[in-house]
């Protein structure tokens, strides 16, 4: 169990973390030498099981203004050499120390690298990393592509992670999981209902307070925006609703079902910089991942 002191450290690191946190650029530690890096080392401890990282004191400076005023303004955790965060993910963590040693993000085919993605993109987003946000989103959807994943990565469980942990704005991982619910909820009726779709259409577009021309977004609405709504009233997000309700009616008028855009594969109707966050002066890359297949927490138990 956490100490007084553990429970006020991590308190006060929470808190203030967005009031000090700022853009950072990764560094990168195949540019310094091993001097350069200095001898003095601190150790965060994560997560309610306080998983412990021994990490270069003036690299993780370096990497978030967050640590850098947590190490360097006469708080407790300068004099310890240590920071208690209980509440962040230790996969999620491990994958930031990664990316402050490597410029990398490492690849992965479970369910929990995924999850730990998630988590990243969070942490990412609390401690204001813009450059990482767009590397995590990018390792998502490269994941999402490379193992045909569809309802894995709109869960409730990830999707509500997202909305309560964080800003409230139509960009980034939040943009992509509203256009890809659309695309799953969407694609599932197409597959399953292919005939319907040369039917009449007997919605009743007058009783609604949106009118809809095709049977495929009649049955989203009827079936698959409840399951949006309920995330929503469950996370107090009504602006996420409303954005999906918004991207729906106009994916119903000006695209069709069929015309939907798989959000996974960046082309020309997916542009590799839709679902970042940084400046329009920013020239990205994306990352690609290589693993074989994609296993579940499930998989993992039998083997």
């Amino acid at each position: 169990m956490a100490s007084a002191a553990d429970q006020s450290a991590a308190s006060r690191s929470s808190s203030s973390a967005s009031a000090i946190a700022a853009p950072i650029s990764a560094p990168s530690a195949t540019m310094l030498s091993f001097e350069s890096l200095g001898k003095e080392m601190v150790t965060i401890y994560v997560g309610p099981e306080r998983k412990g990282f021994f990490i270069h004191k003036k690299l993780l400076c370096e990497s978030a203004q967050f640590f850098k005023g947590a190490f360097t303004r006469g708080f407790e955790e300068a004099h310890k050499g240590e920071i208690v965060m209980l509440e962040d993910s230790p996969g999620a963590f491990s994958l930031y120390v990664n990316w402050i040693y490597r410029s990398t993000l490492p690849t992965g085919n479970t369910e929990e690298h995924l999850h730990n993605l998630y988590d990243l993109y969070i942490f990412a987003d609390k401690l204001c990393l813009v450059e990482l946000k767009d590397k995590t989103m990018d390792s998502i959807q490269d994941m999402a592509k490379k193992y045909d994943l569809g309802d894995e990565l709109i869960t409730v469980d990830l999707v509500s992670k997202v909305l309560l942990n964080t800003r409230s704005k139509w960009e980034g991982l939040r943009r992509f999981l509203i256009r890809h619910m659309l695309f799953v909820y969407t694609s599932r009726y197409l597959d399953d209902n292919e005939e319907d779709l040369t039917s009449e259409n007997e919605y009743d577009s007058e009783s609604s307070e949106y009118e809809f021309g095709d049977v495929a977004t009649t049955y989203v609405m009827r079936r698959d925006v409840k399951k949006v709504y309920e995330i929503a009233i469950n996370c107090n997000d009504f602006r996420f609703l409303d954005m999906f309700i918004k991207r729906l009616i106009f994916a119903s008028k000006a695209e069709g079902p069929r015309d939907v855009e798989d959000v996974r594969y960046r082309g020309i109707m997916v542009g590799r910089c839709s679902f970042h966050c940084h400046g329009k002066e920013v020239d990205c890359r994306a990352v690609s991942g290589a693993s074989d297949s994609f296993l579940r927490k499930s998989d993992m138990n039998k083997a």
